[in-house]
């Protein structure tokens, strides 16, 4: 220390011992044994100014210990009146140390919430940079060249021709098409956190949210992942110390994961000459499985699902099984048909359906009130949802929130207390889409009157009234977003403003006019 300052001095002892000792308190406050005899003056019933007199500082600094004193009876879960009581304050002065001392935790809650997002933002920022250096000049290239091919394949160019412009061979472009299931990849970003493996990103934001003291439940939520997910990875990677070390849980998961592993059918030779009997004898997969688990009970190397036996016969890559095995299945395919292809199959999952063309036809002009149309916003994970409904003459809108899910029952219920606020006049027809929320649509028609009519699939434009309601409602509740945390209060609002919008089909009225209009209006109108 001498050194730095450049002199010495017979002080620097006393002021050593001044620097070490940490009373907490500033070095122009005044003495602590001042302050004793004030708050015992005070105590024995002097006044705050004639205690000041008494300890020898000024009223400004004993009008200053009543508001800290106030604080630290306070923290010590002593109730206000208490306080007062003890302190001898009036009411205003109570209440005014009462609303600065919550003004001041509300300052530091906020204040530590702020530092938290602005902690967890930048671990989200650093486990993208870390995994974006961790990607080689090659894979670079890779997906670049893939994007360029999707977007080519969105500008209508077949596969030979976006891979004779982009100077690849026409089976890369094929082997594209077969990973993406033959359907071309949206613009929309996919989170990180789609994938059924953690990445390397994630295991390090869950080591930065750890230490900043976030619980399994909470890193989940951050992630987009179970809280599962989130405890097996811990309970399968934390050192014996209890330490999660996110590169090495990653090197020994990518260890445990390694692929691909050895066909069942191709390491026992048993198992294969059962297998290839009974499919001569035109036997099913499932036949076969069953009939295996049944007469060897106690061998486990003799069990296979009836799957392992389709890939063995219907996917290229796969071994075990002759393809010629093919022939002796029911169909006959040597390739698997999958079911996206086709709009055949098992049908409808929602019985009894009523579709748009059987409707009737004065729903189409848009004269009469009463026709409404209905679906579905889906929240981030598809957890929470919101029942959005609108009329088509008045192009009123009404919104009910689903924090918790969205099945057919509930759905059944928003909607009919909807309607329950509703005239018979203005309850006529209901149109949906064929999600599955409407299984159970004829309980809805026996409950509430309305008929549902389902338009067709993949025809968003036969409920235009509907799609152009849920644009503007995402306006308030973004896509990606968790809308269980919006209140109903907050929902009913939103509601209330769309509907006083003007609207320029309708010559700038709004739908809340045009709805109160309707429904005041006599009933001989409505008929």
């Amino acid at each position: 220390m001498t050194a730095l300052l450049g002199f010495t001095t017979a002080k620097f002892p006393a002021w050593e011992a001044a620097v070490a000792e940490t009373t907490g308190r500033h070095h122009l406050q005044a003495n602590i044994e001042d302050e004793a005899i004030f708050w015992e003056a005070f105590d024995r019933g002097q006044s705050p100014s004639q205690s000041a007199l008494l300890a020898g500082v000024g009223r400004s600094t004993a009008y200053r210990w009543l508001p800290e004193r106030f604080e630290m009876l306070r923290s010590q879960k002593v109730t206000p009146k208490r306080c007062q009581a003890l302190l001898r304050l009036t009411d205003q002065r109570c209440h005014s140390f009462e609303r600065e001392r919550l003004s001041r935790l509300a300052k530091e809650r906020n204040a530590a919430i702020a530092a938290q997002h602005a902690a967890i933002l930048s671990s989200s920022r650093y486990a993208d940079q870390v995994a974006a250096s961790t990607v080689s000049e090659a894979q670079r290239r890779r997906t670049e060249r893939d994007s360029k091919y999707w977007q080519l394949m969105r500008e209508g160019k077949s596969n030979a021709e976006a891979c004779r412009l982009l100077g690849m061979h026409r089976r890369t472009g094929t082997a594209l098409r077969r990973a993406n299931n033959y359907q071309i990849p949206s613009l929309t970003p996919v989170p990180a956190a789609t994938g059924r493996y953690l990445q390397s990103r994630e295991r390090l934001q869950i080591a930065d949210l750890l230490g900043l003291g976030h619980s399994m439940r909470a890193v989940a939520r951050e992630l987009g992942r179970h809280a599962s997910t989130i405890k097996r990875e811990l309970d399968r990677h934390r050192d014996v110390e209890g330490r999660y070390l996110p590169r090495t849980a990653d090197h020994d998961a990518r260890a445990q994961r390694a692929r691909p592993k050895t066909h069942k059918l191709a390491t026992n030779p048993r198992l294969r000459g059962l297998v290839q009997r009974k499919l001569n004898r035109c036997w099913s997969p499932d036949e076969i499985s069953g009939w295996m688990k049944k007469t060897y009970p106690d061998d486990q190397s003799l069990r296979l699902c009836p799957e392992t036996i389709y890939r063995a016969l219907l996917l290229r890559e796969s071994r075990g099984l002759h393809k010629r095995y093919a022939t002796k299945l029911r169909t006959g395919r040597r390739i698997r048909k999958t079911r996206w292809r086709t709009r055949t199959g098992q049908g409808s999952r929602i019985p009894n359906m009523t579709m748009i063309d059987q409707r009737p036809a004065e729903v189409e002009t848009r004269l009469e009130a009463g026709h409404w149309e209905g679906d579905l916003v889906i929240g981030v994970g598809s957890v929470s949802a919101m029942v959005t409904l609108r009329e088509r003459k008045t192009q009123y809108g009404i919104i009910v929130n689903l924090p918790r899910d969205h099945t057919a029952a509930s759905v059944n219920d928003a909607i009919i207390g909807a309607f329950a606020k509703l005239p018979p006049a203005l309850k006529r027809t209901l149109t949906w889409d064929q999600g599955i929320e409407m299984a159970r649509h004829e309980e809805l028609t026996k409950e509430t009157g309305v008929p549902v009519y389902f338009a067709e699939r993949s025809s968003p434009w036969q409920r235009g009234a509907n799609e152009n309601f849920n644009g503007l409602v995402r306006q308030y509740f973004p896509k990606g977003t968790n809308l269980a945390v919006h209140s109903a209060k907050h929902v009913s609002h939103v509601m209330r403003e769309l509907n006083t919008r003007p609207r320029k089909t309708m010559a700038y009225d709004t739908p809340a006019a045009r709805f109160k209009a309707e429904r005041n209006a006599p009933t001989a109108i409505w008929g």
